[in-house]
């Protein structure tokens, strides 16, 4: 809990940073969320970073966390969603070294002011903190990053790499399954491979790819037509590579689709 979010991440032109440990990176949402669910998650993680402690209440204006919306409309949702919200988040217990899973609500109670400026007052559940007093891995994401991605499961798979970005090994292999459950694919939903890979694995590198410090493929481990396993691949890019992600971040988002060029290299 030592390392501190900077700059101010609740701003979208800023350069600040959220902390967020592996447990919740890698977690298993049982309640779906949004693009925007996600990204106000964050933003209230972040907000109490700092500060983060038992039986706190934290407090920030709803016009902090609208973003570039006039009204709060989007946030009185969200905050609903997240309100309901709850995921599975495996840690090992540092008394017994056992891994456990907790299934834990996201959001604690909270308060909602009435009016365009008003507050929002909420608390973390004291299980989640428990859980993330034991966390020895953390994702740093840059909030200039974090607000250009375009869907949520850029926004999950960004928060994996970042995770793993330091780490001795340069990939992971994960069952179609998990992968799914990590990427936040709501149950039921891209049911055939064709329609994962196409409508999820596929954009979600490219906007890595083209946004980000990082380059990640894909590799694919089949039996017969079916596939067994995942493996994401992950490097840093060559100072050139990173000034192009850094002057494509500076450039209008109008015609980034056809600008990007998603190469995720599949290997059978």
């Amino acid at each position: 809990m030592a390392l501190k979010v900077s700059g101010d991440p609740l701003d979208p032109e800023g350069r600040g940073s959220f902390i967020k440990p592996a447990e919740l990176v890698d977690a298993v949402e049982i309640s779906t969320l949004k693009r925007s669910e996600l990204i106000l998650y964050n933003q209230l993680l972040a907000h109490a970073w700092n500060d983060i402690a038992p039986d706190k209440i934290y407090s920030v204006s709803k016009s902090r966390l609208r973003g570039s919306h006039e009204s709060n409309d989007r946030l009185h949702e969200a905050f609903d969603r997240l309100m309901g919200a709850f995921a599975k988040v495996k840690y090992r217990d540092p008394v017994t070294g056992l891994t456990k899973t907790v299934r834990i609500s996201l959001l604690g109670p909270n308060v909602e002011e009435d009016g365009d400026e008003g507050q929002f007052h909420y608390t973390l559940h004291p299980t989640l903190l428990d859980v993330l007093q034991t966390s020895r891995t953390w994702a740093r994401l840059k909030s200039e990053i974090l607000y250009l991605l375009r869907s949520k499961y850029s926004i999950r798979l960004y928060e994996m790499i970042e995770q793993r970005i330091n780490m001795r090994r340069q990939s992971e292999t994960f069952s179609e399954a998990d992968l799914r459950g990590m990427l936040g694919v709501p149950r039921g939903k891209l049911k055939r491979f064709a329609d994962f890979n196409s409508q999820c694995l596929k954009p979600a590198v490219g906007e890595i790819n083209q946004l980000t410090d990082y380059v990640v493929t894909i590799a694919l481990k089949k039996r017969k037509r079916r596939v067994e396993s995942i493996q994401l691949l992950w490097l840093k890019k060559d100072p050139e590579a990173r000034q192009l992600a850094v002057e494509e971040r500076e450039r209008s988002r109008v015609g980034r689709v056809v600008r990007r060029k998603a190469t995720v290299e599949v290997i059978v």
